[in-house]
């Protein structure tokens, strides 16, 4: 290859990596430590303001301790918490050896219901087999819906980091460092105005069908971007 022909190849790959967008790293918009001893404030660190008002939440300073019926965490509805169509994950790191009975599960984070306006995404622990395991699901604002059970038992006494990432055409389901679980569906926008519940289904529930979550909550992050 001549030196002209060189210099044209490598001008054209330059102009080539100048014109390819960047690969979008997922940015975290609200992260949730949990590490506070006292007082009712949930504190977000992303810079983002998502704070969250405890109710009879127990506080050590290496996590929150939910009871099982009353305790929640409710966030306000905020646009950074709305991820549209990007693609977004959410991940939960808990601690408990409470399996949920028949016909229940334990909502761990959720923002919006299935009767929600533009749709919804949640974690849970739900029953299967005889053992509490991760479900995540999420809803666009037509309807379309995505959900993935683990086979993993979370609710065995021991920390579990929980990870859900709805991407373009998957919704993915990741235990800890194990293989992760996914469905193909691809969604569309999910934005609702719905506040974000932590340990609750919702902030005005007061019986065993607001899926109270019972033990301790070491962190929560919420992430947009792939």
């Amino acid at each position: 290859m001549s030196h002209r022909a060189a210099l044209t190849m490598t001008f054209a790959l330059a102009a080539f990596a100048a014109a390819a967008p960047a690969a979008a790293t997922p940015i975290p918009v609200a992260v949730w430590a949990m590490d506070n001893d006292f007082g009712t404030t949930m504190t977000d660190s992303s810079g983002n303001h998502n704070d969250g008002v405890m109710y009879d939440v127990g506080t050590s300073g290496g996590g929150y301790i939910f009871n099982g019926t009353t305790s929640k965490v409710v966030v306000p509805d905020s646009p950074t918490l709305n991820p549209g169509t990007q693609p977004f994950s959410y991940t939960v790191q808990v601690q408990t050896d409470r399996i949920p009975p028949p016909g229940t599960d334990y909502d761990l984070l959720r923002k919006g219901l299935a009767t929600t306006q533009g749709g919804e995404f949640k974690v849970e622990i739900v029953l299967s087999n005889g053992k509490g395991v991760a479900f995540c699901h999420v809803a666009d604002s037509s309807g379309k819906a995505a959900s993935v059970t683990g086979s993993t038992n979370i609710a065995d006494n021991q920390l579990h980091t929980v990870t859900c990432v709805k991407s373009a055409n998957y919704l993915t389901l990741k235990v800890d460092t194990r293989t992760p679980k996914k469905t193909k569906k691809k969604l569309g926008s999910i934005s609702n105005a719905a506040e974000l519940m932590v340990g609750a289904k919702s902030s005005t529930g007061t019986d065993v069908d607001n899926d109270w979550y019972n033990g301790v909550f070491r962190s929560a992050t919420i992430s947009v971007g792939s």
